[in-house]
């Protein structure tokens, strides 16, 4: 019987349609939830009262279960409106007919059966099923079931007993199974109302773990920090900086010919990557323009070794593009330029805003990678005095930069010990010298 009980879909349908009556799509989450939680009263209303019917039968008289019969009937109007969209009305119908049911029950029955002690629970239904918007209905009716709980104790003896008497031994069965009720229905309240509670603070931790997670994609993790504790201007001068900028040789090109997705998916696959080597060597990466990659070393804290880590990660870029370009079979080629030197570094914007970097040191980074070679890394003679004896680099002379004037340069060809011979990119570069 237990296992045909839980299997039945059809009543489980059945009570997720009711308990869904007038739950507008349109209505955001936290309004649908007063909605049906009002149709879960009604219904539970209904199910109360006719449930109580039999018990008053002890009571010797047909008045009190009929009764019982007519305040359940009297529990549907809110189901009625909330399908009418009509919800405040429904919510207010369900208050003011619970409360005026219990006033009703005790001028006929008087404070005999202690009905007057629902209106406890009639002081806690307000603030579980009015939106806040309805503050003042709120306390209102809440008040008013405070009142009447204070007028039915206080003038007990003086209340009009209006139906027939119940015998001492029946009503000793009656009242214990009537408080029962009403301890099991604040209970209930009680516990939903924690549950709500609980299911609220969650939300608000998953979506505050989100939020984290989106600044710290967005700024450096003690830059978030500063500006979480102390706001205003996130603004720091850095003496030891080395600045990276990558550029794919015939990007635009070749995005004219693949299809959309195909160039999405190509530069999400090549900058995700990248990202994980920053990561991985404490970079910072900058932001994307197009096909073009920034990243930086010796920031937002400084370290020694900037020039260094930076170093290595163009190393491992030129490797990720080869990979890369031998499996999808496209002639990816990357042009990377390096400087060194001091920065302005901040955040800017209102939205979207950046962790951003400005400075002579930015600017003489971008010109290396615009005047480099196809394949190579091309470094300032400020990079190349931090990498001298670190790595193997090779001169590439004196260039002449835009707005720079003639610049002496280098090209950083592998790390100080690699027996390998040069590298695709090295051989490029050597060509083209």
């Amino acid at each position: 019987m237990v296992r045909g009980f839980v299997a039945s879909p059809r009543v489980n349908r059945w009570f997720a349609r009711l308990i869904r009556i007038g739950r507008d799509p349109a209505l955001r989450p936290s309004e649908a939830r007063y909605v049906v939680l009002s149709n879960i009263f009604a219904m539970l209303g209904v199910v109360f009262t006719l449930g109580f019917a039999p018990v008053l039968v002890l009571s010797g008289s047909r008045l009190y279960p009929a009764m019982q019969v007519a305040y359940a009937l009297g529990y549907l109007p809110p189901l009625w409106l909330n399908h009418r969209r009509r919800h405040f009305a429904a919510i207010t119908w369900l208050l003011l007919f619970s409360h005026l049911s219990v006033a009703s029950q005790v001028l006929v029955e008087g404070v005999g059966f202690d009905v007057h002690l629902f209106f406890m629970l009639h002081a806690m239904m307000p603030f579980l099923l009015y939106p806040p918007r309805h503050a003042r209905a709120m306390f209102a009716l809440s008040a008013l079931a405070g009142i009447d709980l204070v007028l039915a104790t206080g003038f007990a003896d003086r209340l009009p007993h209006l139906g027939p008497a119940v015998p001492p031994d029946h009503l000793a069965i009656i009242k214990p199974i009537l408080l029962g009720g009403l301890f099991a229905t604040l209970a209930a309240c009680s516990y939903y109302a924690r549950n709500a509670a609980l299911i609220a603070e969650a939300a608000l931790d998953l979506a505050h773990e989100r939020s984290e997670a989106l600044l710290l994609n967005i700024l450096p993790a003690s830059i978030a920090r500063r500006l979480k504790l102390r706001g205003g201007t996130i603004a720091d001068g850095l003496t030891g900086v080395t600045v990276l900028f990558a550029d794919l040789v015939g990007f635009t090109r070749m995005s004219a010919r693949l299809p959309p997705q195909q160039v999405v998916e190509l530069l999400n696959d090549l900058f995700c990557q990248f990202d994980d080597v920053a990561d991985r060597l404490g970079l910072e990466k900058i932001k994307t323009i197009g096909d073009c990659y920034m990243v930086a070393g010796g920031l937002p804290e400084a370290r020694a070794d900037h020039a260094e880590r930076v170093a290595e990660m163009a190393l491992a870029m030129q490797a990720i593009v080869a990979e890369l370009a031998a499996r999808t079979g496209e002639p990816l080629i990357l042009r990377i330029g390096m400087h060194s030197g001091p920065v302005v570094a901040g955040v800017i914007g209102k939205r979207k805003f950046i962790y951003d970097l400005w400075g002579d040191t930015v600017n003489t980074a971008s010109r290396m990678e615009s005047h480099g070679i196809p394949g190579a890394i091309q470094l300032s003679a400020a990079s190349r005095q931090l990498l001298d004896g670190k790595f193997r680099l090779r001169r590439r002379g004196t260039i002449e930069v835009k707005g720079k004037g003639e610049m002496e340069t280098w090209l950083l060809e592998g790390p100080p010990h690699d027996p390998a011979v040069a590298s695709a990119g090295a051989a490029a570069a050597a060509s083209a010298v």
